[in-house]
């Protein structure tokens, strides 16, 4: 008896070990635990509260959204922002320059005052708080779209007022962080904009947009959505073969008519649709009942209608790629319901591979039992007037400059990392270094190196600035640079670099590697039925010109019928090539061979049907293949002998340097 208490007791200590171990590393937030809080500057604070494990119980633990976007500060609390107006005494046509500059960095998130403030609040509940609730912090959140900081203005948007604009194009996703924006001015440019600085004072023509994602679960209920995908196949074949009797019409009828002419027609979806016209058919498959909802017990209205709806969002989510519309048009009525913080409607296109996926399982079945994880965008926008008024006397924010002397004119060369670049430094880079050359008219020409690294990122940012001082230098032509990449392994790329032409407007500097996540799906039961006990997906690509492999395998008792994993592959690549091994429990390994993808990250582990009727002459075939499967290198390297890439170098576009 008594160990029987003591193994009853060990089960609950490691059960509660595993629980907040989880909820430790894991940040979930309840959909349903939301405040929303006006501090005494009328700063509008939303927050969720933290989900519990075990239960449906409100927690007191709050993350808030991002919130209070404005300039950055330096050390001495000078604001991070630049409007220099500038003018030479030549004429355009004599080689003189005018207009303005306007570079500033931008950061959200609670100052400590408003932090302080909203711990107060919860700690006292009020505003809706209950009493002793904590604040843990910022929310976690993602970009929304590869192009998630938006500028809205009028003027830069115009190329003849604003010939220059860099931005950054991510939205930060931690508090503090900082983005930004620049341009050079025209002098018409820079009078607009000015005026509307200066004299216009209720909104300035420029606002910035930040566009964010994050995951929030709503309330379970035993249930379960059953999709009868072989009806839905049916029902689409039946429409393209209608489609095709009546060649008049412009598009393919019928109740999917536009997921049809993916499926059956062009290679991918081009046309952009509304949030309305995909949810549309999402509606018409449950009137159908090729969608079945199903509840085990009697719970309220509202909370069956928030289950339902959310389930239809994520379902849309897996079936369409969404991203920002070209214009600022504003969102239906249905999309404004399902995404309550949405500012502009956002444009789908189909996702083939979702379909065709979905087809080849017949039925699926998702079940209520659990919290259902769902995406929620959200949008954080802010004017420059509401900063301008605090900096406009500030003569190093806001200035003017005659450059009216040629000798002590100085170029600043502008070396700006790439974002991309900057998440894969300790990944795979270690440094990047940029010679800089010109040459003089007379005189000793000009030399020059910066090298970015690790500690420069951390320090002073993406940009790296080299000055060349013009002095009696009479030559106009621009200056010449060469990269060279340190990489991982104490390799450097290229071995010998070339000199290019550099641009006074600074240079972008991409790493010759790009990261990709490669997706790996596999259906588990199919895969168990067969004898495999685990699918292995063999990569072939290249890296800094050399062909590697990488190898993501999925195992069937782990239950994980998706696995990820991240590769660089050469920027001059557009594909890579990939053979699926399953391992046998009694025959071993079975090579089915090596294809290729192109611009495709996603690979489903499809199953030849000549290995589902175990024909013998193909298990042969594929059980001798899987005996000569030769092991990369311990860097990932293959030999020359190995190397397979060759043969499909036409196909997927790659191009040795």
């Amino acid at each position: 008896m008594k160990t029987k208490i003591q193994y009853v007791i060990q089960k609950v200590i490691l059960l509660y070990l595993l629980v907040n171990l989880t909820s430790s590393f894991t940040q979930v937030i309840d959909d349903t635990n939301k405040l929303s809080l006006t501090l005494s500057d009328g700063t509008q604070v939303i927050l969720y509260g933290e989900a519990s494990s075990l239960s449906d119980r409100k927690s007191k633990n709050y993350y808030y959204l991002p919130v209070s976007l404005r300039l950055g500060v330096k050390p001495d609390k000078t604001p991070e922002f630049l409007f220099l107006k500038y003018i030479t005494e030549e004429k355009e046509e004599d080689g003189g320059i005018g207009g303005a500059l306007l570079h500033m960095l931008m950061e959200w998130g609670l100052t400590e005052k408003q932090q302080k403030e909203v711990e107060q609040i919860l700690a006292k509940g009020e505003q809706g708080a209950r009493k002793k609730s904590k604040l843990k912090g910022a929310l976690d959140v993602k970009p929304d779209g590869d192009k998630s900081l938006r500028i809205i203005s009028a003027t830069l948007s115009d190329d003849k007022l604003a010939p220059s604009v860099i931005q950054s194009l991510s939205a930060p996703v931690l508090p503090g962080a900082k983005i930004a924006v620049a341009t050079n001015l025209s002098s018409n440019g820079a009078q607009l904009l000015a005026a509307t600085f200066e004299k216009t004072r209720s909104i300035t023509d420029l606002s910035i947009e930040m566009g964010f994602k994050y995951t929030t679960r709503i309330p379970a209920a035993k249930g379960r959505v059953i999709v009868n995908w072989s009806e839905v196949q049916k029902h689409m074949e039946r429409d393209y073969a209608k489609y095709s009797e009546v060649r008049g019409k412009k598009s393919r009828g019928g109740l999917f008519g536009g997921v049809a002419d993916v499926l059956f027609g062009k290679k991918s979806e081009v046309k952009s649709r509304s949030y309305d016209e995909v949810r549309s058919v999402i509606d018409q498959m449950v009137e159908k009942e090729y969608i079945k909802v199903d509840f085990d017990e009697n719970i309220s209205d509202d909370r069956v209608t928030k289950i339902r709806e959310a389930f239809f969002d994520f379902f849309l989510q897996k079936m369409t790629d969404s991203g920002d519309s070209d214009a600022l048009t504003p969102p239906t009525e249905k999309e404004k319901a399902a995404m309550p913080n949405i500012k502009y409607g956002k444009k789908y296109t189909y996702n083939r591979r979702f379909f065709e996926s979905s087809f080849k399982k017949k039925t699926e079945t998702y079940y209520l039992n659990y919290r259902l994880a769902v995406e929620k965008p959200f949008t954080l926008t802010a004017n420059l007037a509401s900063w301008y008024n605090g900096l406009k006397n500030n003569r190093k924010c806001v200035g003017t400059v005659l450059m009216n002397d040629k000798f002590f004119t100085h170029r600043d060369i502008n070396l700006i990392l790439d974002l991309q670049a900057k998440e894969m430094f300790d990944k795979e880079i270690n440094y990047v270094t940029v010679n800089v050359r010109k040459k003089r008219s007379s005189g000793k020409h000009f030399n020059d190196s910066k090298t970015i690294d690790a500690d420069h990122l951390k320090n002073k940012g993406l940009k790296a600035t080299i000055s060349y001082a013009r002095g009696n230098d009479k030559n106009s032509e621009v200056y010449e640079y060469k990269t060279q990449w340190s990489l991982r392994g104490g390799n450097v790329f290229p071995k010998k670099p070339k000199w290019k032409k550099g641009d006074w407007q600074g240079v972008t500097l991409e790493p010759p590697i790009v990261p990709r996540t490669i997706e790996f799906e596999a259906d588990l039961e199919e895969l168990s039925s067969l004898g495999v006990v685990r699918a292995t997906l063999l990569l072939r690509y290249y890296r800094f010109g050399e062909e590697v492999e990488t190898n993501i395998p999925l195992t069937i008792s782990k239950d994980e019928p998706l696995v990820e994993k991240m590769i660089f592959t050469d920027r001059n690549t557009q594909g890579y090539a990939y053979q699926l091994v399953l391992t046998h429990k009694e025959k071993g390994k079975m090579a089915l061979g090596w294809d290729d993808k192109i611009n495709d990250d996603y690979i489903y582990a499809s199953i030849p049907e000549e290995l589902k009727d175990e024909n013998p002459d193909y298990l042969d075939k594929i059980i001798e293949a899987g005996k000569v499967i030769v092991k990369p290198g311990s860097d990932g390297k293959v030999s020359k002998e190995a190397s397979i890439l060759d043969k499909f170098k036409d196909v997927i576009g790659i191009v040795k340097n």
